[in-house]
Order: structure tokens, then C-alpha cells, then sequence
């Protein structure tokens, strides 16, 4: 990836995962309106400043070469009976099928097994939207259940089928 710095940033193969600086908001709000994302990932309730003032959820910014991609998030349970975290993705659509949300959840992954000592990530998704579910189950998520009432359907992944 060149020379890009990585304070705080994490690089995948084809992506640099770096946190959500102010000056990436724009570009990642721009995505999140397009009709493509904004069926599955509408951040209407959430309020101005959402992502960047968050501190519950760790926020990064999906670099393709030095184009913004799209946005990659995780959350944790810190429960000693049941630590563990969860992933969202949204990636522009101009970037679908090329590889790079695969390698950006890939490399999330990663970082939270090996860094952060996660055992077990999950990912929940419209039930409906095949391209997050084929992206995720090329990383090794695999379906657990479906969400009363919201069409929703839940992937995890367990640190030891992690390749």
C-alpha cells in the first residue's frame, strides 16, 4: 500500500482499514445516501456526529489505494462468560465485487482475534441482502439464526475456524 501511514490503521491485502477522521465524514456520508447502501444501513436515528462520537463503537475507514471505500465498525461484549464482538460494513457500490469488503472483514477479523482476543465475531444482516451475507460467508461466518420480527439473519465466526 505504498507509504501510508498506519497509526492506529490496519492493513488487509488490498485494503488499509485507518480510523474515521473528520475529513473522511463527508465522502462516508456520501455512500451511506446512496439508494444502494441506504436500503440496508440508513443511519437516520442516529444523530449528527454519529461517527465520529462514539464511544461504543470503534470506527474505521475502508482505504482502496487513497479512495475512501466505505466504512467498517465493530462493537464488543467485555462479559468473561461471553466476550465477544460484532462487525458492520457498508462499501461503496462502485466498489462491489471486487474483493475489498471481503478483505476488509477479513482484516477486522483478524485484528480482533489476534489483538484484541476475541473467540467469537458475529454479524447481523438483513436476511435479504445477499451481498453482505456472500461477502461475510467468504471470511467463514457462517448462519446461526434469524431475528424475531426484523428479517434479520445472524452469521458468526468462531477464532478456531479462522483461517
Amino acid at each position: 500500500m505504498g507509504e501510508l501511514a498506519l497509526v492506529g490503521g490496519l492493513a488487509g491485502e488490498h485494503v488499509v482499514l485507518r480510523p474515521v477522521a473528520a475529513d473522511d465524514v463527508p465522502m462516508l456520508l456520501h455512500i451511506i445516501s446512496t439508494p444502494e447502501v441506504k436500503q440496508w444501513w440508513d443511519p437516520a436515528g442516529l444523530g449528527d456526529g454519529w461517527l465520529l462520537d462514539d464511544s461504543s463503537t470503534t470506527r474505521y475507514t475502508i482505504l482502496a489505494g487513497r479512495r475512501i471505500a466505505g466504512l467498517i465498525q465493530y462493537w464488543e461484549v467485555d462479559n468473561p462468560r461471553d466476550r465477544h464482538a460484532g462487525i458492520e460494513i457498508l462499501l461503496d457500490p462502485d466498489l462491489h465485487g471486487r474483493g475489498l469488503g471481503r478483505d476488509a472483514v477479513g482484516t477486522l477479523a483478524r485484528h480482533l482475534f489476534d489483538d484484541c482476543d476475541h473467540h467469537r465475531i458475529v454479524v447481523e444482516t438483513a436476511a435479504t441482502n445477499e451481498l453482505a451475507i456472500r461477502c461475510c460467508a467468504a471470511v467463514g461466518f457462517r448462519p446461526v439464526g434469524m431475528i424475531t420480527g426484523r428479517d434479520g439473519l445472524v452469521m458468526d465466526l468462531l477464532s478456531t475456524d479462522f483461517a
